[in-house]
């Protein structure tokens, strides 16, 4: 998988033609001299290149990604003597496309319906997108988010709250095979008889009635959901792609959800169901602590949302990632609060490995469920510097960029102490100690982390 986020910006800026793609350049570049960046180089404008250079200048926020975006926008508008003319949907340059699309896409390489080869419409697209998925939701006129507990534990206990989901379900090692480009994962197992079975990568459970072979993958929520009206419904879980053969063996699936459900009224989860026609949201036979339980599934896309119908907000099973930036000047860290959602680890993981960064060993689950749109600061007794002074907890997809914290300290030599705290209450919800051996590891191992990301990369 890419860097969150990567996908989307990259995917928009390939299908636009090259002059189209050298204006963006143009204007790409003064505003980051204006930011205080060094000048692009003047080669010719390279998608991945640009994409890259923009998620680096931005590290990991996407409000800052919106805003330079905002910004070469009106660039362009300014530059422009003709008016944008409007564009019907249901359109594709796509090269194999006989006619109008589905308004729901199933490639990431696909461009959505009205969101064209152009330059306008591309970051019109990215806009929405980046607003519509960051935590800053009133960009786009809706309402925000409101919380959903999830789970994840990876063998603890997922919250103090919940029941552990005691069964006799056997953890399965699935067989990973990478696409063409590296960066998608799909996932297989050939299960020989029938029992109940769960994934040690992604948490999916499945029982099966008969030998049977299972390929799964994630799938990306925003090409369906940026059609769909999101106050009244809420992501809570990963999307899965899931084929099965013979499809009549597989009895019902266990989907993850990252939902604290303790109390709550849990009629409001659902089975989001995409198919070419659309989507249609499915009634579980079972909801567990941390899955949802669909029997007989016909297989395609499948989900858990959660309806957003009244207050108080659901509360979300969250984790703290850390990581150790291995190239950046002294000590550097990147603190991330995510829902216990492994798709979102795996995100954040495949992107840090790239800077490259090393996730430091700590306590990852948050002493309590939290709620999104709540704000952290941290708290220490060192002389740390961190930036942004506040994060926010958002329900940002797995395939978007993920809002971080920097928190860069000159001497860490009687180690380092903080913890993360509730802005409002100021009650703490996650405490983390960095040892000087941790920073050792962290710079010695570098040099073999960025030789094996050039070996992956040629």
């Amino acid at each position: 998988m890419e860097a969150p986020g990567r996908r989307d910006l990259l995917r928009k800026l390939k299908a636009l033609g090259q002059e189209e793609l050298e204006g963006f350049k143009d204007k790409l570049s003064e505003v980051l001299l204006e930011l205080g960046a060094e000048p692009i180089p003047k080669t010719p404008a390279d998608p991945a290149a640009l994409t890259d250079l923009l998620l680096r200048h931005c590290r990991g926020d996407s409000k800052a990604v919106l805003k330079v975006l905002e910004d070469v926008e009106a660039r362009l508008q300014k530059a422009s003597s003709h008016p944008q003319q409007d564009r019907k949907p249901s359109t594709c340059s796509k090269a194999g496309d006989s006619g109008p699309k589905s308004q729901f896409t199933h490639s990431g390489d696909e461009i959505p319906p009205g969101e064209g080869g152009t330059l306008a419409s591309a970051i019109a697209f990215m806009k929405r997108h980046l607003s519509f998925t960051g935590s800053k939701a009133e960009a786009t006129g809706k309402q925000s988010r409101k919380e959903d507990p999830t789970g994840d534990n990876w063998g603890t206990d997922k919250c103090k709250l919940c029941r552990r989901e005691e069964d006799p379900s056997e953890e399965i090692n699935p067989e990973i095979i990478r696409g063409p480009d590296e960066n998608q994962e799909t996932y297989r197992v050939h299960l020989p008889g029938a029992g109940s079975f769960r994934c040690s990568e992604t948490e999916l459970g499945l029982e099966v009635r008969a030998a049977v072979t299972v390929q799964y993958q994630y799938g990306f929520w925003d090409q369906h959901l940026s059609v769909w009206s999101t106050p009244k419904w809420m992501i809570a879980g990963p999307l899965f792609s899931i084929q099965a053969e013979p499809a009549g063996a597989v009895a019902a699936i266990h989907l993850p959800h990252f939902l604290c459900l303790r109390g709550a009224d849990t009629s409001r989860l659902q089975v989001a169901h995409f198919i070419e026609e659309g989507m249609t949201l499915e009634k579980p036979k079972q909801v567990r602590p941390f899955h949802a339980v669909l029997e007989n599934p016909s297989f395609s896309l499948y989900g858990v949302v959660w309806g957003n119908r009244s207050k108080p907000p659901i509360l979300i099973h969250s984790i703290v990632l850390l990581y150790w930036a291995l190239k950046m000047a002294k000590t550097t860290l990147h603190l991330y609060i995510i829902p216990n959602d492994h798709s979102r680890f795996k995100a954040v993981d495949d992107y840090e490995k790239q800077c490259p960064s090393k996730l430091v060993s700590t306590s990852l689950q948050t002493h309590k469920p939290l709620t999104f749109d709540s704000r952290y600061v941290v708290s220490s007794q060192a002389n740390i510097e961190v930036t942004p002074k506040e994060l926010e907890f958002c329900n940002i997809q797995a395939e978007c960029l993920q809002s971080y914290m920097e928190i860069y300290t000159k001497d860490i030599q009687g180690g380092l102490k903080f913890s993360l705290v509730e802005k409002i209450n100021k009650e703490p919800i996650w405490e983390a100690h960095v040892r000087p051996e941790d920073a050792t590891l962290s710079v010695s191992s570098a040099q073999t982390q960025t030789d094996e990301h050039f070996v992956s990369q040629h």
